[in-house]
């Protein structure tokens, strides 16, 4: 199992909880390669997809002390000012330093991280943690023997509670460490060099459950179990006794388990969060285990280095990743699934997939209108519990399910007449009138081709001319299945129209500016010397008009309501008559170019005719190639124009 990403570091690390970052303090009694004696806060960015093997510093500022411990907890204040939480570090003086690790990913001054300085204890911290179930807690424990709960919702002004100190068969002297019940909130446990294990009710103030083994040996490390409220794995750096023990307190006169691996003391210890039958420990044998405690078995262990491993975490964003720092300088990151099986967790026995790869909960229709589904049991703890499966009956809804078949077997064979008959039937039975419209609309588009069209205007409440229906009669563009007129200008277009396509796709909204209506004429120039302005770049931009905002509306309703409607049911000839009849003949030239080129050379001619200009004529002869008749029509006297104008007719339109 070889690294996935590094740092060259002999730092105790702290792994944020809802981001995928990882902070790192230089570990107290551990010596790097130049030796320096300084201490640092640093956090590294956790990208996994990246090719570079070492993580990159996003933030980092000094520390007064070196670190005995680090915990990250998640945002107790509620305040968007420290949405990634905060990083407290137990120092070897004694006090405890809270940084803001939004600020120093942002690269602002170290002063400005650093908003909370907690001075209580008397020898160096090695508990902390914050509470899981109330992220404003944390937990402190140091050599003095005293706990600490300091209350972190506004950072700059921690607040305590009164300090905890066992007595007694509780006396506990150098606190080693110490861990939040995962379940319930006002539960702490703390253990200590002198092999007393205390849990605390926060809520009595008191200790409520002490023990030991029978011989009082040192422990180094505990964890609650994450499932189980009632259980704990306690651990011993003593080398004569390097085993690991899970208690129950509801019975504390023997441990429930012991594990057993390593030949040399444990130093610490990690659950996984998404799985609680793996537990990961590091010992003095410079070997790091990950065990399936609900067998005893060792899953998967790390490469072995020249030194210990002192800290580990699960990656709580990526199940299967931790972390791992070693005495060697470095902190590395592993997946320990990384294995030739499946990708299941494997090493010498263990051939079970981790929870994270199993369904929580599944469903699946049978026969006979049946499904089975199943689910965790409510009353089911760990990761051994079992499952619940239930059956159910669907009792279905016989008239769905008659209009289910009715639909199939309409559209089985696609055929328009059975899809009318369906939209009818549907329409007929539909009790609101927009479904009635919907239905008929539906209808409409299922007639015979050539004919919806006609069918659909009038469906819609127009009515067509004789002429103009037998026009739509011949008319077949207007099917589902002919290729309509744009599709044609496509064709002609060949290429060009993806080009189009592709450039207006690629707009940068230059057009959009370009296109704005320009200011108008009363509108006050600002004199202020700050204000912001744009100079025209275009040559004579102050000699081009002003342009009208549009085209004057006709002042006669019924005969925009005539065209408008004439426009509507496809009726182009009636509408440019109509035009003309009211001498508007550029509009009626417009519409005729939009009808066809018939219509288009039968208006244009017509307007030729009605022009009494002496050049249209000229146009009208050059348009109809009636050469003759201009050279009868013009004065003898305009010869030489008359024979020009024939020489540049004949050259452009090919005309002998």
């Amino acid at each position: 199992m070889a690294y996935i990403k590094w740092v060259n570091r002999s730092a105790s690390v702290a792994l944020a909880p809802d981001a995928p970052y990882m902070a790192a303090g230089t570990m107290a009694g551990a010596v790097d390669l130049s030796f320096s004696s300084s201490a640092n806060l640093e956090i590294f960015k956790l990208d996994l997809q990246s090719e570079d093997r070492e993580l990159p510093v996003v933030g980092q500022c000094p520390s007064s002390e070196r670190f005995n411990r680090l915990a990250w907890g998640k945002n107790g204040s509620g305040s968007d000012e420290f949405s990634l939480g905060l990083i407290a570090g137990g120092l070897v003086d004694g006090s405890i330093h809270i940084w803001n690790p939004l600020t120093l990913i942002r690269s602002e001054a170290s002063e400005q991280a650093l908003v909370g300085h907690l001075s209580r204890h008397k020898g160096a911290v090695r508990g902390l943690e914050f509470n899981a179930i109330a992220p404003n807690l944390l937990a402190s424990g140091a050599d003095d023997g005293e706990i600490c709960i300091w209350d972190l919702a506004a950072p700059a002004l921690p607040t305590h509670f009164p300090p905890l100190k066992g007595s007694g068969s509780a006396t506990q002297g150098e606190i080693s460490f110490l861990s939040w019940n995962s379940k319930v909130q006002h539960i702490l446990a703390s253990t200590s060099y002198n092999g007393t294990t205390v849990v605390w009710d926060l809520k009595k103030q008191k200790p409520v459950i002490s023990f030991a083994d029978s011989v009082r040996r040192r422990c180094s490390v505990l964890q609650w179990h994450p499932d189980v409220a009632t259980q704990l794995v306690v651990a011993s750096d003593d080398d004569g006794s390097p085993a690991l023990r899970l208690w129950d307190m509801r019975n504390i006169m023997s441990p429930v388990k012991e594990f057993l691996g390593h030949t040399k003391g444990v130093i610490t210890m990690a659950w996984c969060p998404s799985d609680s039958s793996y537990l990961l420990t590091c010992a003095k044998d410079n070997h790091t285990i990950c065990w399936d405690t609900v067998t005893g078995e060792i899953v998967c262990e790390l490469p072995a280095g020249n030194n210990w491993n002192f800290d580990v975490h699960w990656y709580p964003k990526m199940p299967g990743i931790i972390s791992a720092s070693s005495f060697d300088g470095k902190i590395g990151i592993y997946n320990i699934e990384v294995r030739p099986c499946l990708n299941y967790i494997f090493y010498y026995t263990s051939l079970r997939a981790p929870k994270w790869y199993k369904r929580p909960v599944g469903a699946s229709f049978g026969f006979g209108g049946k499904v089975v589904s199943f689910r965790p049991c409510l009353s089911g703890l760990g990761s051994s519990a079992s499952s619940e499966v239930f059956m159910y009956n669907l009792v279905p809804e016989e008239s769905l399910v008659s209009r289910s078949s009715e639909f199939e077997s309409a559209i089985l064979n696609g055929e328009r007449s059975s899809l009318r008959v369906l939209c009818e039937k549907k329409s007929y039975e539909s009790e609101s009138q927009d479904d009635r419209e919907t239905w008929g609309f539906l209808k409409v588009m299922f007639e015979d081709d050539g004919t919806v069209r006609t069918k659909l205007l009038m469906h819609l409440g127009f009515s067509l001319t004789a002429e103009e229906k037998d026009t739509v009669q011949d008319d077949r563009s207007w099917s589902v299945n002919e290729t309509t007129h744009e599709d044609k200008v496509e064709e002609k277009r060949g290429y060009g129209g993806e080009k189009e396509a592709t450039l207006f796709a690629a707009d940068n909204g230059e057009d959009f500016f370009n296109n704005l209506p320009s200011p108008k004429a009363d509108t006050p120039v600002s004199t202020s010397e700050n204000s912001f302005a744009v100079e025209s770049t275009v040559p004579g931009a102050d000699l081009i008009p002003q342009e009208s905002d549009g085209l004057e509306e006709s002042a006669d309703a019924s005969f925009d309501d005539a065209v408008q409607r004439a426009l509507v049911v496809g009726d182009y000839k009636g509408a440019v008559e109509q035009c003309i009849a009211a001498n508007k003949i550029s509009d009626a030239l417009v519409i005729a170019h939009v009808g066809g080129s018939s219509l288009w050379e039968s208006t244009r001619d017509q307007y030729l005719k009605m022009s009494r200009s002496p050049y249209l004529k000229v146009v009208s002869a050059m348009v109809n190639n009636n050469l003759t008749s201009l050279v009868n029509s013009r004065p003898l006297k305009f010869w030489k124009e008359t024979l020009a104008l024939l020489c540049t007719v004949s050259f452009q339109f090919g005309s002998s």
